[in-house]
């Protein structure tokens, strides 16, 4: 049986046989009990060895209690002696003291003595003699003593009241009192009263008489006191005052004890190591200590493996229990205290809570420390969160409400935070009244700062079951949309549904309205409803307010950068940008307006020098909110379209990071998708798979909308270059929305899928979507590279097609384009346009393209400039710088596991080549090494220039070109030019972009 059935038995429901004999059935055996070996005799010692059993078994150890028990013996030994006593057992609730009574009961009835016992209820201290009555009608006397102590007990039920005469309860106790020293004088007796503080007064009054006649006689009384429990008897007090009553105060167990504990149910290391947090759930009781000790130990015992020992305690459904029982064993004050507590939680101060309870502070400062001498609670918060969830379950559904409400009220009088009134409210339940929306809105907008969405999704619930008017109904609907967003897509997107009526309607429309709308286009599928109420018109008869034409301008902007096939159909707006290029105070002093004005730039026909600058200051002064979200979104993908992929990727990560920190899963995916079209533009293919899965694992693309196609065409046109053509095939496949290709991100599928379409030969359909890109980037005037290179592509297909002289054509223009100029797309454009030349020119092209790829550090497309200048090389009859040159471009391709390329380059020699292992092989930390000097040499030796050919290419002399590569070898351990390892640049370049952080 474990402790905490030993220490509070009485919590559960005896056997039959004990139950029988407690209250009366010792009257069978009563005259037997004076003859040794006698039926009856036996027979009690029975009962009471089977009551033993179940209080705690053969051996009533108590874990911590060894001092304790030692007082209990020695008492026990001055009764024999003849010297009587009494002791009061007094600790909290559940902490040992029914335990300890039970021990002394042990004891003595191992030495021969009787015991007898009664057990004090707050219910009962109404019925006079009713203590009494247990102890008597349970003793083992005579017939004749029997008849004497009914009739004691009868006359003084009716003489306990305002018209006892004079000294009548007096002669009653003095005969009560007399039995007992009566039985006494044959055997030592001890008698035990459980939870005297609620005896009722005259069983007080009876043992306050025996206690003064105790000196001789060979009783020992023990009682249990609650902690600071005051009974308000005069009885009681004179009793305590006695010299030969003692006083026994029990302590919470110590780790040391806790470690006992558990070494019932580990080996002592485990003991040991668990012992810490079990003292810290349990606060030292006794009753969850052990609780938690079975708990664990049969949670591990359930293992079929070699569990290891767990870091913290198993808190399951009998530690809930327990917490219940150690109120129900304390009084009702400090149980209702208790509640008041777990309903408040952080938010509890004493005044708040003397208020709610109608107590004064004294009573509650007693509650709370009897809480805590109890280790319920520790400051005053409860140790463990299963027990306040415990005391709240365990609380009538009215009870509970009725006090959720008047906290409510009490904390928003105290001028409390909003968060705090609302959990009191969520607490409540049912529709709340009117005024309580304000604090409800203001409170999940608190809750969302702390990144608690939950509790600020219930708050407006809550709030939207309120009776509202109907601006009020829809301003709580824009702000649950909001919340919905950061975890629940489909959710925020019902939302959005229930607002695009509202929307149109000029005395519900609001500025907060339309901009959720605005924003949730890049989630909905009903771009034209939605469309339809931002276009909406204002109120007849008078003008639109600043907030409402502020947020119609900045609809208008935000379309044209998101779904410019619609933005015809909204309204011209007076507040365009100024036509000389120059930024507005207005779009100044809006960071929203300036992201989008931003990301519309770097998408036209325009020189975005600013554009780069202006973004990473959006980056560095917002911080990343609900509000803030879709804003730093658009300057991340205005330094993606200016081609500034570094300080893209850089600020990417760092955003990501934060929305995994603040469990945010809609921002997570839309970042990871981000990423994904940032490392496919560098050229990192398995990189831009992986972080474009985990956006999709994230969202789903069917519940996605338009901005999915970031993640879904990043893994279609990776898994393309990797010869992954199943997986390619499944990000492309299946319906497509009707608005699709309304939206810019429709064209990243387009491009996709027309790379997909080419990987696998079918040239024609490539070609068309390659044109139909064109197409409609030409319509929506956003006909930049950086948008998608359909140009190049299309180019491509020709080249495969035949048609040279139109490839030329699109890569000139391509080349003539805004935004073509960076190394990335020049690379690119070189690449192919050497295609459409005379073989002789070729050569040259390509170099210049390999230059551009190098600095643009993009591996991909480096390794195909590298494919087509080898096979130049060796159309040529240069066998070996086409080997030199086919073996850079197989590492370039290995590394970034592009598996067609790889296919494509073997038969070339350049599989050899690599595998041949060679005499030294240099490493990263020998290549950092070089200068960037060094590196130039180095690279351009790779390739196959010769020493005369380089000093022209770099402007410097024989000479010095010869030194520089004395210096390389040496720093490389190398011999000669073949032997510098072909993937010098992917090697530094990857130490470099490792190394970058974002400023601020």
């Amino acid at each position: 049986m474990p402790l905490y059935a030993r220490v509070s038995y009485v919590t559960s429901r005896p056997p039959a046989d004990m139950r029988s004999i407690s209250f009366g059935s010792f009257r069978a055996v009563r005259g037997n009990a004076r003859r040794p070996g006698a039926r009856g005799s036996s027979r009690h010692l029975e009962v009471l060895l089977a009551r033993k059993r179940y209080v705690g078994g053969s051996t009533m150890t108590l874990v911590g209690r060894k001092e304790e028990t030692t007082v209990l013996r020695r008492m026990f030994a001055d009764v024999q002696c003849g010297r009587g006593g009494v002791l009061i057992v007094t600790g909290s609730a559940a902490l040992g003291k029914t335990g300890m009574l039970h021990a002394a009961a042990e004891h003595a009835l191992q030495s021969g003595a009787r015991w007898l016992s009664a057990t004090a209820c707050s219910s009962e201290q109404l019925l006079p003699l009713g203590v009494m009555s247990q102890l008597l009608r349970s003793a083992p006397l005579d017939e004749p003593a029997t008849r004497r102590a009914e009739q004691l007990l009868g006359e003084g039920a009716a003489a306990d009241g305002p018209d006892d005469p004079e000294g009548r309860s007096a002669r009653i106790h003095q005969g009560l009192c007399e039995v007992l020293l009566t039985l006494a004088a044959e055997t030592p007796l001890v008698i035990t009263v459980d939870d005297v503080h609620q005896a009722d007064p005259a069983s007080m009054r009876c043992l306050s008489h025996l206690t003064r006649r105790l000196r001789s006689a060979r009783i020992m009384v023990v009682l249990s006191k609650q902690l600071e429990a005051e009974p308000d008897l005069t009885p009681y007090t004179d009793m305590s005052r006695e010299p030969h009553v003692g006083h026994l105060g029990l302590r919470p167990l110590t780790e040391s004890d806790v470690a006992a504990l558990l070494g019932r149910r580990f080996d002592a290391a485990a003991a040991r190591q668990l012992a810490p947090a079990v003292l810290a759930v349990s606060g030292g009781n006794p009753l969850l200590a052990t609780v938690l000790a079975d708990a664990t130990g049969s949670a591990r015992a359930g293992r079929t493996d070699r569990a290891p020992v767990p870091a913290e305690p198993v808190v399951d459904e009998m530690f809930r229990q327990a917490v219940l029982t150690c109120l129900r064993r304390g009084d009702a004050r400090t149980g209702r205290v208790a509640r008041a507590l777990a309903v408040l939680d952080d938010a509890w101060s004493f005044d708040v809570l003397c208020r709610a309870l109608d107590i004064d502070t004294l009573c509650a400062e007693r509650a709370v420390r009897i809480l805590e001498a109890a280790g319920l609670l520790v400051a005053g918060r409860f140790r463990h969160p299963a027990m306040r969830s415990a005391i709240l379950d365990g609380m009538p559904g009215a009870e509970r409400t009725r006090l959720h409400r008047r906290c409510a009220r009490l904390l928003h009088d105290a001028g409390s935070p909003a968060l705090d009134i609302a959990r009191q409210l969520i607490g409540a339940g049912g529709a709340p009244a009117p005024e309580a929306v304000p604090v409800l809105r203001e409170a999940a907008e608190q809750a969302l700062a702390g990144d608690d969405a939950a509790t600020a999704i219930r708050c407006l619930e809550l709030a939207h079951r309120a009776a509202l008017d109907n601006r009020q109904h829809v301003a709580v609907i824009a702000d649950l949309a909001r919340a919905e967003l950061r975890v629940n897509l489909p959710a925020a997107t019902r939302h959005l549904r229930s607002l695009l009526a509202p929307a149109r309607d000029p005395h519900q429309r609001s500025a907060g309205v339309l901009a959720v709308i605005r924003r949730h286009l890049l989630w909905s599928v009903e771009e034209r409803q939605a469309v339809e109420a931002l276009r909406a018109p204002g109120p007849s008869g008078a003008g639109e307010d600043r907030q409402l034409a502020a947020e119609r301008h900045l609809s208008r902007v935000w379309l044209g950068c998101t779904f410019p096939s619609l933005l015809k159909e909204l309204p011209a707006c007076p507040a365009e940008p100024p036509p000389d290029g120059s930024t507005p105070a207005t779009i100044a002093l809006n960071p929203e307006l300036l992201a989008a004005t931003l990301l519309s730039t770097a998408l036209r026909d325009e020189d975005g020098k600013d554009v780069g600058a202006d973004a990473e200051h959006i980056l560095q002064n917002s911080a990343l909110s609900d509000h803030t979200f879709e804003m730093l979104a658009f300057a991340i993908l205005a330094l993606f379209h200016s081609d500034r992929l570094d300080k893209a990727a850089v600020w990417c990560r760092s955003l990501q990071a934060q929305a995994v920190a603040r469990r945010a899963p809609t921002w997570q995916a839309v970042f990871a998708a981000l990423e994904a079209q940032i490392a496919l533009r560098q050229g990192e293919l398995s990189a831009a798979e992986e972080h474009a899965r985990a956006a999709l694992r994230l969202i789903p693309l069917r519940i996605w909308g338009p901005f999915g196609f970031l993640a879904s065409s990043a893994v279609a046109l990776a898994c393309t270059a990797m010869g992954k053509d199943t997986e390619a095939a499944d990000q492309l496949t299946g319906p497509l929305p009707e608005t699709a290709f309304d939206s810019l991100y429709g064209l990243y599928h387009l491009h996709a899928r027309g790379q997909h379409h080419f990987a696998n030969n079918r040239l024609q359909a490539a070609l068309g979507d390659f044109l139909a890109c064109g197409e409609l980037m030409t319509a929506w005037g956003v006909d930049v590279p950086t948008l998608v290179p359909w140009r190049s592509a299309a180019a491509e297909v020709l080249i495969q097609l035949g048609d040279r002289a139109r490839a030329r054509e699109l890569l000139d223009e391509q080349l003539a384009r805004p935004r073509a100029n960076g190394p990335r797309l020049r690379g690119t454009t070189l690449r192919l346009l050497a295609a459409t030349v005379e073989l002789q020119r070729r050569p040259a092209l390509l170099t210049e393209a390999v230059e551009e790829l190098q600095s643009a550090h993009n591996p991909y497309e480096l390794a195909r400039a590298l494919a087509d200048l080898g096979d130049a090389h060796r159309a040529l009859g240069a066998a070996g710088r086409a080997r030199m040159v086919s073996r850079q471009a197989w590492n370039a391709a290995r590394h970034c596991q592009a598996e067609p390329l790889l296919r494509r380059l073997k038969p070339t020699g350049g599989a050899e080549e690599v595998d041949r292992p060679l005499r030294v092989q240099a490493g990263p930390a020998d290549i950092a090494s070089l200068s960037s000097a060094e590196r130039r040499v180095a690279t351009l030796a790779t390739l196959g220039y010769t020493n005369r050919e380089i000093s022209r290419k770099l402007h410097i002399t024989v000479s010095t070109v010869e030194q520089h590569l004395t210096r390389v070898y040496r720093k490389l351990n190398v011999r000669h030019r073949t032997e510098i390892p072909s993937d010098l640049d992917l090697v530094v370049d990857s130490r470099r972009v490792g190394a970058e952080r974002p400023v601020g």
